[in-house]
């Protein structure tokens, strides 16, 4: 869709989905329409799934791009990685290594984050992966 109409919807919207994809290229088309400005000066609760949890941040993460965050959404000042598995150890040592410059929230299928202001709440699995080391921050 056009992007002034898409900005119309946006701006009518109770609520915005930001789904999954590619990171980068979801990014880059939300820029290329200008819609940036008009998902962050929405009232509209916005929700992302996967990649559009990625890019709501304000330092974003593509771990299968590169380990160098981008500057995201902004709306919030979280780091989120999601689809998270504890046993990939791949990934495990790539979040190990970026967290000793920026934490980060790994996040398991089947879970979520909810930020509100400054106040973080979260169901299922979350772990935080701060200054090289990971600690689940679910109950047992």
């Amino acid at each position: 869709m056009e992007a002034l109409q898409a900005k119309r919807l946006i701006k009518e919207s109770s609520c915005v989905f930001l789904m999954g994809g590619h990171p980068g290229l979801q990014f880059q088309l939300i820029r290329d329409k200008g819609l940036d400005a008009a998902i962050c000066d929405s009232a509209a609760a916005v929700l992302g799934v996967s990649v559009g949890a990625i890019n709501m941040a304000k330092r974003s993460l593509d771990t299968k791009e590169s380990p160098v965050p981008y500057d995201g959404l902004g709306l919030a000042d979280i780091i989120v990685k999601p689809h998270f598995k504890l046993e990939d150890q791949q990934v495990l040592s790539t979040l190990l290594q970026i967290s000793m410059e920026l934490p980060i929230y790994a996040i398991e299928d089947d879970s979520a984050i909810f930020v509100t202001g400054d106040r973080i709440s979260y169901t299922g699995r979350i772990h935080w992966v701060c200054n090289g080391k990971i600690c689940s921050l679910s109950l047992p």
